[in-house]
Parts: C-alpha cells; sequence; structure tokens
C-alpha cells in the first residue's frame, strides 16, 4: 500500500513539472529579440539603439507586452496594448511598424507582431494635446 501511494505521488509531481515545463515553452515563443540601429521610442519611455526582449506576458489574454534588455534584467516597459491584425502585405519576418514622427525624434513603435503570428500589438499613446 505504501509503496502505491509513493507511485502515485511520483506520477503527481512529474504530471506537474511537464506541465510547468510546457508553460515555460508557451511562454518562451512569445519572446522575440529586436535590435534597433537606432533610437526608438515606446509610450513614455526612449531607448537608445540596441538589442531588447519583446514579450507577451500571458498572451492571448489581456495582451501586455514586456520590454526588456536582452537578459532580461531590467525592464523598460510594460503596458496593456491592443491587439492588432497583421497588415496585409507586411512580411511575415517584419516585426515592428513605427509611426510617423518630426525628423530628429526618435520614432515610435506603432505596434509589434511575433515572429509566426498573424495578430499582433498595437502600442497606446496618450492623446496629443492641442492648443485650444
Amino acid at each position: 500500500m505504501l509503496k502505491s501511494r509513493f507511485v502515485v505521488a511520483c506520477a503527481l509531481v512529474l504530471a506537474g513539472l511537464l506541465a510547468a515545463a510546457s508553460m515555460a515553452r508557451a511562454d518562451a515563443a512569445h519572446i522575440n529579440y529586436l535590435t534597433f540601429s537606432a533610437p526608438f521610442a515606446l509610450p513614455g519611455v526612449s531607448l537608445p539603439a540596441g538589442t531588447y526582449a519583446f514579450e507577451a506576458v500571458a498572451p492571448g489574454s489581456h495582451d501586455v507586452v514586456r520590454v526588456s534588455s536582452r537578459d532580461g534584467s531590467r525592464v523598460y516597459f510594460m503596458a496593456f496594448t491592443t491587439p492588432v491584425d497583421r497588415p496585409r502585405g507586411l512580411r511575415a519576418d517584419h516585426q515592428v511598424v513605427f509611426n510617423e514622427v518630426q525628423a530628429g525624434m526618435a520614432p515610435p513603435v506603432k505596434a509589434w507582431f511575433p515572429i509566426g503570428e498573424k495578430a499582433g500589438h498595437e502600442f497606446v499613446y496618450p492623446a496629443s494635446r492641442t492648443s485650444r
């Protein structure tokens, strides 16, 4: 009897470990490492040229995107985004679309499309203020 309980407990632990490993692999599929050759902007932050990790946190549920250093040690941006379909004609390997900006300013990222995904994440910028 003791032996059968031990076998059941081991099976449950193994099932839990397999489920955790599966979830880790699914999350890793939603991380893309993007290298920018010039400064760029996200809502509320401007970042220098470099390589950044773009990650869909809890994919499919809240459309939260986190942008961090390549090694993940520093988070530069994390916020809700709006789901957006990949525009027709946008190549599958094209991951970022920029908004237009005046010359000399860091272009803001309009949307990020994870590799192999038909939908992406549109960043929400505050409405620009107009003079009255």
